[in-house]
């Protein structure tokens, strides 16, 4: 559920035309934390290095769906992303999301489960928020 303090600063993520440029700056400061990188950030994704990736690919997450999750995958050169998942967690929360994409990307124990017609995650010590 997202906490109405996070909610106030940033906005309703479902209602976001696109990413607050606070939030983006938020989140790049959180990941960093974790050890990773912002490669690219726009009103509607944010690519995060990920080494191994082919050529001209990119991770990254996107701007939260009208159910206010986020979707991560890998973007080929012409940014499209045939496949992505959402991530069930506290969407106006740069530093929520920051901890479930370190998870993701460092392969730590995550519950998945088939949410708003695709495939989510969620970490294990959370419930889903949707």
């Amino acid at each position: 559920m997202t906490d109405n303090t996070t909610t106030n600063r940033y906005g309703d993520p479902t209602e976001w035309d696109e990413i607050p440029d606070g939030w983006t700056e938020a989140f790049t400061t959180a990941i960093k934390t974790h050890g990773h990188a912002v490669t690219d950030a726009h009103e509607s994704a944010i690519a995060i290095d990920v080494p191994g990736l082919d050529e001209g690919h990119a991770w990254y997450i996107a701007c939260p769906n009208f159910h206010g999750m986020w979707g991560y995958g890998i973007a080929d050169e012409r940014g499209i992303a045939p496949h992505v998942t959402w991530i069930n967690a506290d969407a106006a929360d740069p530093q929520d999301i920051a901890d479930h994409v370190h998870a993701i990307l460092t392969g730590a124990p995550m519950v998945s489960g088939w949410m708003c017609g695709s495939s989510a995650v969620w970490l294990p010590t959370t419930e889903p928020t949707t």
